[in-house]
């Protein structure tokens, strides 16, 4: 019995080594086209298999946009772009990104 919850453990200590979140998360507003750009970095050896799963963006408080993906654009990272109109000056954007093998992160920018 006592060897099962080792393995166990040592089993749950490798998975949670290997998940981590996005590292550094860009976001770019253009006022001219109301588009918000966001990159993220997440090195991960195989982008099918170890990927940010959902990028969730809110604006003052509130979930305007969920995208959920099924792999990344490389193994170093990726980007997207999203449309916000109605956008005004000091509105708060917030970025959640989530990795499918644990571990969030959350980046934010205010509107100019």
């Amino acid at each position: 019995m006592k060897k099962i919850i080792l393995l166990s453990l040592l089993t749950l200590i490798s998975a949670l080594a290997l998940a981590h979140p996005a590292g550094a998360q860009n976001l770019r507003w253009d006022a001219k086209t109301n588009y918000l750009y966001v990159s993220y970095d997440h090195s991960v050896k195989n982008p099918a298999d170890h990927f940010i799963q959902s990028v969730v963006i809110q604006v003052n408080g509130k979930t305007i946009i969920t995208q959920l993906l099924t792999l990344q654009d490389t193994n170093q990272g990726g980007a997207l772009v999203f449309k916000l109109p109605g956008m005004k000056k000091n509105d708060k954007i917030v970025m959640v990104s989530d990795c499918n093998k644990g571990g969030k992160k959350t980046s934010s920018i205010k509107v100019p």
